[in-house]
C-alpha cells in the first residue's frame, strides 16, 4: 500500500463540505481544556455498559481548572457534536465521533514517536530469497530485503523496501518484532477488503477505484518512468477524507469470496492472525504465488490467476478494479 493519486472525478462539493467540518471541529478542539474534558469521560467510561455517565465532579478533579464555571462552559461547547449529558443520570458520555478522536490520540496518531530498528524475521524475500527485515518509523510498518533492491528500487525511501504498511503506534505496545509482521498484514488485508468494497475503513466515506498502469513499463531494476519492478497497481481513495490504499496486484484476488473458498477447498487458510506469524507468512507467500497479466491498456483490465494443486481461479478486474469475470 503505497501514495495515492487524484481519480480525477470532479469532487469539489465534497471536498468544500469536508473543509467545513473539518474547519468547525479543529475551531472547537483547538482548547487543551476541551481536549482533557475529552480525556477524562473516556477514562471513566466503561465500553457496552447501559448505564454509565461520568458525573461532573468525576471531570472537574482530572481538568486542571480551579473554576467549576469554566468547565461547564468547555462541557457546554462540547455537547451535541462530541458529547451527551444525561441530566436524569447526572452525567457525560462520549458520543461516537468523541469517542474515535480519543481513540486516535490513544493509537499515538501524530503524537507518538515510535520506532522500530530494523530486525531480521523469518521470512525470505518473495523477490530473491535472501533474509528480510521489519523497521518501523512515522506510522508505516517496512518489509525491507537485505540483499536486493526491493519493489521499488527507483521509488522507496528505504533500500530493499518490500512493502509499507500503515500501522498505528500503539500496535507496537506488548509485540515481537515478528508479531508485529503478522500484525501489519493482518490490518493491511482487513483495510484492503474495506476499501475494495467501497467502504473507507477510516471514516465510512464511498471509495472510488482505479488500476494505475505504466505505460511501456520495463521491469529491469527498476522502471525509469514509474520507478518499480511492477507496472500496474490498484489505487483505491476515500472521497471524503483521502484514506488511500495501493496494492499490487497480487494481493487482489485475497480480497474476493471465491478464492478465499478456493483456498479453502485446498486446505489453506487465507486468515491472519496477529498473534501467529505463520499465517502472515503463509498469505504473503501467497501474494507472491499469484500470476497476473495485463489483458488491456485503454481502458485497462488485468486478470490475477490464484493455483492450488492443480486447479486454479482466475479473477478479471475492470479499470475500477471491479471483478468482471470469474473461471474456476
Amino acid at each position: 500500500m503505497a501514495d495515492a493519486e487524484s481519480p480525477g472525478s470532479d469532487r469539489a462539493t465534497e471536498a468544500r463540505t469536508s473543509d467545513t467540518r473539518a474547519s468547525e471541529a479543529f475551531d472547537l478542539l483547538g482548547n487543551e481544556t476541551r481536549l482533557s474534558i475529552l480525556l477524562a469521560i473516556w477514562e471513566d467510561q466503561v465500553p457496552l455498559a447501559d448505564d454509565n455517565p461520568v458525573p461532573f465532579s468525576r471531570i472537574f478533579d482530572r481538568v486542571d481548572l480551579d473554576d467549576p464555571g469554566n468547565v461547564s462552559y468547555h462541557l457546554e461547547q462540547l455537547e451535541g457534536q462530541f458529547i451527551t449529558q444525561h441530566t436524569d443520570r447526572g452525567g457525560y458520555e462520549l458520543l461516537i465521533p468523541g469517542l474515535k478522536l480519543v481513540r486516535t490520540i490513544v493509537a499515538g496518531t501524530g503524537v507518538s514517536d515510535a520506532t522500530l530498528e530494523p530486525t531480521e524475521l523469518d521470512q525470505p524475500c518473495p523477490l530473491c530469497g535472501a533474509p528480510t527485515e521489519i523497521t518501523y518509523r512515522e506510522g508505516v510498518v517496512f518489509l525491507v530485503c537485505t540483499e536486493c533492491a526491493g519493489s521499488a528500487p527507483g521509488k522507496a525511501d528505504i533500500d530493499g523496501a518490500l512493502n509499507g504498511m500503515y500501522f498505528e503506534p500503539a500496535g507496537l505496545t506488548d509485540r515481537s518484532p515478528e508479531q508485529l509482521y503478522a500484525a501489519s498484514i493482518a490490518t493491511t488485508l482487513q483495510q484492503a477488503r474495506s476499501l475494495f468494497n467501497g467502504v473507507c475503513p477510516t471514516c465510512s466515506g464511498a471509495v472510488d477505484g482505479w488500476l494505475d498502469c505504466c505505460p511501456d513499463h520495463d521491469p529491469t531494476d527498476g522502471c525509469e518512468q514509474c520507478g518499480r519492478l511492477m507496472g500496474t497497481f490498484a489505487r483505491f481513495q476515500c472521497r471524503v477524507c483521502k484514506n488511500f490504499g495501493v496494492p499490487n496486484p497480487g494481493w487482489l484476488p485475497l480480497l474476493h469470496p471465491a478464492v478465499i473458498s478456493f483456498y479453502d477447498d485446498h486446505g489453506v487458510s487465507t486468515r491472519v492472525q496477529a498473534d501467529d506469524p505463520e499465517s502472515a507468512r503463509r498469505v504473503y507467500s501467497l501474494i507472491y504465488d499469484h500470476e497476473w497479466e495485463r489483458l488491456s491498456e485503454d481502458p485497462p483490465r488485468i486478470a490475477v490467476t490464484a493455483a492450488r494443486d492443480g486447479d486454479e481461479i482466475r479473477l478479471t478486474f475492470d479499470e475500477t478494479v471491479s471483478v468482471v469475470d470469474v473461471q474456476r
